[in-house]
């Protein structure tokens, strides 16, 4: 009967220790996850960082481009406009200085 009793009382120690090694092991797992997890969460902010800052020069450069494209085809629509107003205002021109050398203004 003493022998039960030992082989129980060893059993429960055993797993008493089993026990106390499989928690101290979860902790290790525990704080190794956390650190992972912090490191990951770092890496992960410099990298949307430099991914934000890529696009935003991308798309600068994109409004750029597309500014002096739509400049240039307005600056030649100008162009004609003016030269389209110059055109007509050539007889007024040319009638008004006419009148100032002969005197007729």
């Amino acid at each position: 009967m003493r022998e039960i009793i030992d082989s129980i009382n060893e059993a429960e120690a055993k797993a008493a220790e089993i026990k106390a090694a499989a928690l101290e092991k979860a902790a290790e797992i525990g704080r190794a996850a956390e650190e992972r997890a912090y490191d990951i969460a770092r890496l992960s902010e410099a990298e949307c960082k430099a991914y934000r800052e890529k696009s935003i020069k991308a798309a600068e450069a994109e409004a750029d481009r597309r500014y002096a494209e739509k400049i240039t085809v307005k600056r030649a629509e100008a162009s004609g406009f003016a030269a389209a107003c110059l055109k007509n205002t050539d007889k007024a021109v040319n009638d008004i200085v006419r009148r100032i050398t002969r005197g007729g203004c």
